[in-house]
């Protein structure tokens, strides 16, 4: 898989409370990012406990996946997460978040193939293990050449790479360790998975 991570630890502690995880199973590729609440080795088990849930249960639609993993984990300090679905078959990205988990989906326009258009899908208020209200799943198109990229809060939310150039959009793994240098928050944990749908 195309895919690029990259974290840091708050204060360079050990442990870090900000996960990711992927996966591909059939024709579908899983896109998962965890933030565990606060710093530290509970924040990090948390996260760790959320990622093995989504890793036993990627057959499972979004709903299912996030409201089993929300009694899972309800023992921990609970986590923000948010996964993408990528179904080649259908060209299309399913995205649904709880919690201060982001996504950005970087497309070439048609009218110039040269430049890209940023789409930014929205996460739902509260705690996966704390409870949440709803969850809002979005579905949209996923081309080829298209680019996402999940990040924490850590990373800032107004990040923006539109000024790389194409070496370093197509290069996904130096993409995210960048993503993290430049846009790393120096007060919390932070972490970024990306993903090229070049062919």
């Amino acid at each position: 898989m195309r895919v690029g991570v990259a974290k840091r630890s708050f204060m360079t502690d050990p442990h870090c409370g900000d996960q990711f995880g992927h996966w591909r199973k059939g024709k579908k590729i899983t896109l998962c990012i965890v933030d565990g609440l606060g710093h530290g080795e509970d924040a990090e088990k948390a996260a760790r406990a959320a990622i093995e849930y989504v890793a036993h249960h990627l057959s499972a639609p979004l709903q299912e996946i996030f409201s089993g993993c929300n009694r899972h984990i309800r023992n921990t300090r609970g986590v923000a997460m948010g996964i993408a679905v990528i179904d080649e078959d259908e060209r299309t990205l399913s995205y649904a978040g709880v919690g201060n988990t982001r996504i950005k989906i970087m497309r070439k326009t048609s009218s110039n193939p040269a430049e890209r258009e940023t789409v930014h899908l929205m996460s739902d208020h509260g705690i996966v293990g704390g409870g949440y209200r709803k969850l809002s799943p979005e579905t949209l198109p996923f081309g080829s050449g298209d680019l996402v990229f999940l990040h924490t809060d850590g990373v800032k939310e107004l990040t923006d790479v539109s000024g790389y150039g194409e070496a370093l959009l197509s290069d996904v793994q130096r993409l995210a360790e960048q993503i993290i240098v430049d846009w790393g928050c120096d007060t919390d944990d932070a972490a970024v998975l990306t993903f090229s749908n070049r062919v």
